[in-house]
């Protein structure tokens, strides 16, 4: 089918008169003319093209005429597009500069450039259908059957495209759309015009339509909707109306995508300021995206911190800003709790944070109403104390806090030698035995790991230089903890006062010189003779005594053992221990490896009283396969614990002693071994 069918075939008329003089010289037997065929018609009547063929050639010669036109606009676009870039960014000052964008920002603008941008997809898809509509009409004359089946396909395709064009008029976060959208949607707006125009001239429904159109839920779609300024700004006011729930998502979702650590790093960084934010305040981000997802967030920045702290590849600035984005979390959002970070960072591998001043200060103010997990908090301010070399401000208030002192009193201890130290050490001491004894029997391991720990770095100083009512305060502890070891009948505290002699029997030796003791500063600590409350002498030197006497000893009775000493913690992982040296211009004060198992073992009552391995200084590099288990840090990495009736016929109950249940070997401070029982 081509042009041919709406005009007059010369041929046809030729055949007409060809067949007009067969019919004059021929003639039937019965003597009639042979008729002339109905097909050819007489050239003196007027031409009446078929009416298939006049909308065949009418719709697809209008297809084609608008697919020209789509291919010279697209042209002249692009033509516009390369002289608003060469006319609009001049190569001159950037005050000209600006004022010339501005100027045809204006004009682009002003003459609706975007109408015509969109207008260029809209014609070409109204040219295809046309060429459908067409081709449906061609094939109609054709074969039934084809015509059919392509006008089904056509059919469908337009159900398509028309429910594309109204979807995102209807569904605001629709990704589907299609050129004559925004036009439905400038209809739409024409018509939201008369309709309020109407009720504006009749006031009395104004009350009865619009009140409940003002009303509603913001989150469903209403009638008044549809009939918006336009697509985008619809879709704007939509989602300004939208519940808190769609911002949650989009931080999961961002969250999810992140798998480097860098990246970890940087959202992390960024969460505490978003939660204490005006915007976080007003999303209820910590009711609704941290508490929602604190497992998720929790597991990710303990792997972060596993990651930097057991690998040696991150320099220490890396560290230490990880260590203090860690804290402002931590801080921020409460995703671990007291009782587990500071056992992770006591008795497991993050001892990192203890060479934070940051940390040291958060764990200060950290409201905690158990006496354990306080403990705890003391220590680790002790130690941050006695790590940090830079007594600046911030340090000064984390140690007025701990010790509760004035300042005046705080400079003279640190213009005193190792005064600061050694009072640390006499307030560990102190509750240490007011902790344990006050503790339940699941906790008091855990308690004697983290004083021995804290008591081996804070001891770590020369006593003989510092203030001489610190040494009298020594010399008193040191008699009271010696008269409760060898006379208290209760076995608690005397193990208590045993291990805490032990802890600081290095300094009274380095205070009295004397050679009288049953052992020296190089007694191997496996030594029995430790375990021996008779082996520490008391300290009988008049001028060492304090006048006053000192407070005594204050030994707290056992409380139950309630689950709030120990909250929920996040779940198990395996890290693999780091091996690292702060402050790098001093030798290193924690271990290097730590073993798998618990560090201490319980023995039978036959052998001998309480027994400690110092592992500090001499571990070498862990083994590959060295891991801690989270949430239950190990206690004093180093220290073996062996619990014996101290007094006869009475022994310390050691059933209750959380032990892991892998066997592993460590190497103490002398070269020696000592293997760890498997839990039964």
């Amino acid at each position: 089918m081509s042009v041919q069918n709406i005009q007059r075939n010369p041929q046809d008329t030729l055949s007409f008169y060809l067949a007009h003089i067969y019919q004059n010289v021929s003639s039937q037997p019965n003597g009639s003319p042979l008729p002339i065929p109905s097909t050819l018609t007489d050239p003196i009547e007027k031409f009446v093209a078929p009416t298939s063929d006049v909308w065949v050639n009418g719709l697809w010669f209008l297809s084609l005429v608008i697919s020209l036109t789509c291919a010279l606009l697209a042209t002249l676009l692009q033509q516009w597009a390369r002289r608003y870039l060469r006319v609009a960014y001049p190569r001159c000052s950037p005050q000209k500069r600006a004022r010339i964008r501005a100027f045809y920002k204006h004009g682009v603008e002003k003459l609706h450039i975007r109408w015509t941008i969109e207008l260029l997809p809209a014609l070409l898809h109204i040219s295809l259908f046309l060429f459908f509509a067409g081709l449906s009409v061609f094939l109609f004359g054709i074969h039934r059957t084809i015509f059919k089946v392509i006008t089904a396909w056509i059919g469908v395709c337009g159900i398509l495209y028309a429910s594309l064009t109204f979807l995102p008029v209807i569904h605001k976060d629709s990704p589907y759309s299609s050129p004559l959208s925004s036009t439905f949607s400038f209809c739409l707006t024409g018509i939201r015009y008369v309709f309020f125009r109407l009720l504006q001239k009749f006031p009395h429904f104004d009350a009865s339509i619009c009140m409940p159109l003002r009303s509603r839920d913001p989150r469903a779609v209403h009638l008044d909707d549809f009939f918006s300024h336009s697509m985008s700004k619809t879709a704007e006011e939509y989602a300004l109306k939208l519940d808190p729930s769609i911002d949650y998502r989009s931080l999961m979702w961002m969250f999810q995508s992140l798998d480097e650590d860098t990246d970890l790093e940087k959202f992390f960084e960024g969460l505490p300021r978003l939660c204490d934010s005006e915007t976080g305040k007003k999303l209820n981000l910590q009711l609704g995206f941290i508490k929602q997802n604190k497992e998720r967030l929790s597991n990710a920045l303990i792997g972060l911190m596993n990651r930097t702290l057991s690998s040696n590849l991150f320099p220490d600035f890396v560290k230490q800003r990880r260590v203090i984005i860690c804290t402002k979390v931590i801080e921020s959002t409460s995703l671990f709790g007291p009782w587990w970070i500071l056992r992770s960072v006591l008795l497991g591998g993050w001892h990192r944070f203890l060479g934070c001043i940051e940390f040291g200060l958060f764990v200060q103010n950290w409201d905690i109403p158990h006496k354990v997990t306080c403990f705890y908090a003391q220590c680790v301010a002790a130690l941050t104390i006695s790590i940090v070399r830079d007594h600046d401000e911030r340090w000064n208030q984390l140690a007025s806090g701990l010790l509760d002192v004035s300042k005046s009193l705080l400079q003279k201890y640190i213009g005193n030698g190792d005064s600061i130290l050694l009072a640390n050490a006499l307030f560990i001491i102190r509750r240490t035995v007011q902790t344990y004894s006050g503790s339940a029997e699941r906790h008091r391991h855990d308690i004697i790991g983290a004083s021995s720990k804290t008591l081996e770095t804070v001891c770590k100083l020369d006593i003989r230089g510092t203030l001489p009512e610190l040494q009298h305060e020594f010399c008193g502890l040191w008699n009271q903890l010696v008269d409760t070891a060898q006379t208290d009948p209760r076995p608690h505290h005397v193990f208590v006062a045993t291990t805490t002699l032990k802890n600081i029997r290095k300094l009274y030796i380095a205070l009295h010189k004397c050679s009288d003791t049953a052992f020296y500063t190089t007694t191997d600590d496996r030594d029995p003779i430790f375990d021996n409350p008779k082996s520490y002498p008391m300290c009988d030197i008049d001028d060492h005594h304090p006048s006053p006497p000192i407070p005594d000893l204050q030994f707290d009775e056992p409380t139950p053992d309630t689950a709030g000493d120990g909250p929920p913690t996040p779940s198990m992982m395996s890290m693999p221990i780091p091996t690292f040296h702060y402050p790098p211009s001093r030798p290193p004060i924690f271990p290097t490896a730590f073993s798998r198992s618990a560090p201490y073992h319980a023995t039978s009552a036959s052998t001998h009283g309480p027994h400690f391995v110092d592992t500090y200084h001499q571990l070498g590099a862990p083994p590959p396969d060295a891991t801690i288990l989270f949430p239950q840090p190990y206690l004093l990495p180093g220290v073996n614990v062996q619990s014996p009736p101290i007094l006869p016929h009475i022994s310390i109950p050691v059933s209750s002693v959380d032990l892991d249940n892998a066997p592993t070997t460590f190497s103490d401070s002398s070269g020696g071994h000592v293997q760890s029982s498997q839990k039964p």
